[in-house]
């Protein structure tokens, strides 16, 4: 399917006419700029929605402006930017998809052929950054076991529908931040640092030991 854009206007000396896209985007016919009142676009995809510029100018002033915006509707194109995410028991985690559509879509979570609704263990939230850009979380809450496993984010429209699958699976420490509470956190963190003072105590010992059966035969090795 084409699309054809026309543009006239009027003025003395008689103004010449050319398109450009918005942030000087490249023109489906190639370049930034197109001179003349007619702008084709042949076969128009996706990448070419959005706004274009007539401009007419004829050296007196500043010229005038007009603006067209062409909108395209295609199906869903989801993606998952990961798509396997780690999290231990207990803790909460953040499942996402990206979603590209026009018209907007319905979006779904589906875990084990069943819908994920708002509850007590999920929470999913919906973010629109354009037209046609929607950014999907889900939120797993205080994980258990049979929480874990694959996810489909879904997305669908009146041209079509898609989807992505996020794995979700256990890791032996928690993942921290972006999805774990402050007293998780704080938890963890004392975890750690009890790790790492046992961890520095044998390693202090095994420094003396060596050092007293060195000793008799090198000294500097100690310092």
């Amino acid at each position: 399917m084409s699309v054809k854009l026309e543009c006239y206007a009027g003025g003395f000396p008689r103004p010449r006419i050319f398109w450009r896209r918005e942030n000087n985007a490249i023109l489906p016919t190639g370049g930034s700029i197109y001179r003349g009142n007619v702008l084709i676009i042949p076969s128009v995809k996706k990448e070419d929605r959005g706004t274009y510029y007539c401009v007419a100018d004829n050296g007196v002033g500043k010229g005038a402006r007009r603006n067209i915006n062409v909108e395209v509707e295609f199906a869903p194109v989801v993606r998952t930017p990961r798509p396997r995410v780690g999290q231990a028991l207990n803790y909460d985690m953040d499942l996402e998809c990206h979603v590209e559509a026009y018209p907007p879509p319905a979006i779904k979570w589906v875990k084990d052929d069943r819908e994920i609704a708002n509850s007590m263990h999920y929470q999913i939230a919906n973010f629109a950054t354009a037209d046609e850009f929607t950014d999907s979380t889900v939120r797993v809450i205080t994980i258990e076991k049979n929480q874990y496993g694959r996810y489909i984010c879904s997305a669908q429209n009146k041209l079509g529908s898609h989807r992505a699958t996020v794995e979700l699976f256990e890791t032996p420490v928690p993942i921290c931040p972006p999805a774990c509470s402050e007293y998780h956190y704080t938890a963890a963190a004392d975890v750690v640092k009890s790790f790492s003072l046992v961890a520095f105590s044998a390693a202090v010992g095994a420094l003396i030991v060596y050092a007293t059966s060195q000793n008799s035969t090198d000294r500097k090795s100690v310092v």
